[in-house]
């Protein structure tokens, strides 16, 4: 595979797995960031900013929420251009480690789904039973 084709399905994979995860539940910014963290390494605020098309707030909220459940390491780095630190961002697992908590949180919400439907069957199939038992009011 030539260079443009190695980039048009990383970004096609990229697609589909912010996508997913976003399907899945998470907030679009975090997915995109945590994606972007995976395929383009450690990067900075900026090359976030850039690398995922967003604006800084989004990318902040995604920062502190992937760094919340301690799923990426922040270091600073010198740019000597600026005379101040950039802050870098890696993630701290492999993707499919990175991933599991929020599995596990759509697997807890989608029990809770199934419980949830279960309850309304139960009840609905209590209330036609409770009506047919009531005799008919002439």
């Amino acid at each position: 595979m030539d260079g443009h084709t190695t980039n048009n399905t990383t970004r096609i994979l990229h697609d589909s797995l912010c996508k997913q995860l976003i399907e899945l539940g998470l907030q679009t910014h975090t997915a995109s960031v945590l994606t972007c963290l995976h395929f383009h390494g450690a990067s900075t605020s900026r090359d976030l900013q850039t690398q995922c098309n967003l604006r800084q707030p989004d990318v902040s909220i995604a920062i502190n929420e992937l760094r919340e459940m301690n799923l990426i390491i922040h270091s600073a780095i010198n740019q000597s251009n600026r005379g101040r630190p950039a802050h870098m961002y890696r993630l701290r697992h492999s993707l499919e480690q990175s991933l599991l908590p929020f599995i596990r949180l759509a697997q807890v919400r989608a029990q809770e789904i199934l419980s949830g439907i279960e309850s309304i069957q139960s009840i609905v199939s209590s209330l036609a039973n409770e009506k047919t038992s009531d005799p008919m009011v002439a």
